[in-house]
């Protein structure tokens, strides 16, 4: 792949606490964290890589913050194949109860007039169209995250920096 420039997202801590879920005694990142860092990468171009800096005035513990994302990344990439999987369930079931609705009711179109009219063909086309649905916005969503979460994984660089905050820029508690 071929990366002109990189997207960088910078993390600014006061807290190394801040960063990780106080309920959890392993590395895994707070929720604030995780939303933030969604947040950034969605609004990355199609050949960016992604970049991370974490600016805190005090060293933070560099083995536990690269644990906590490859934690996470293995998280969401767990999400999106379930999500994946139900999609994919949820398409093809719709997708031959949508068919056969619809074959069943031209079959017996001929033999009963008024099922030309009844709730099985509208049934069949409601099943069809949630299928399209699935297939035209869902799917094509899903694969854009899972992409991105593959790229994060390959592509990522994370550097730390220490120390005051640079002119002109204020060290916040938290992410910024």
């Amino acid at each position: 792949m071929d990366q002109t420039e990189q997207m960088n997202i910078t993390l600014v801590v006061d807290d190394e606490k801040d960063l990780y879920n106080k309920f959890s005694p392993g590395a895994d990142f707070s929720s604030s964290v995780k939303e933030y860092i969604r947040a950034r990468v969605v609004s990355k171009g199609d050949h960016q890589g992604i970049g991370m800096t974490v600016r805190s005035r005090r060293p933070l513990d560099e083995e536990k913050f690269r644990a906590a994302v490859s934690n996470w990344i293995r998280d969401e990439k767990a999400v999106f194949r379930k999500v994946e999987k139900e999609l994919l369930r949820t398409l093809v079931a719709l997708l031959i109860v949508g068919s056969v609705l619809i074959v069943l009711s031209l079959a017996l179109e001929k033999r009963v007039e008024v099922l030309k009219y009844s709730l099985i063909p509208i049934l069949g086309s409601l099943a069809l169209s949630k299928a399209a649905g699935i297939m035209v916005i869902k799917m094509p969503v899903n694969s854009k995250n899972k992409r991105l979460i593959n790229e994060m994984e390959k592509n990522s660089e994370i550097t730390f920096e220490y120390g005051p905050a640079p002119a002109g820029e204020e060290m916040e508690s938290g992410t910024a």
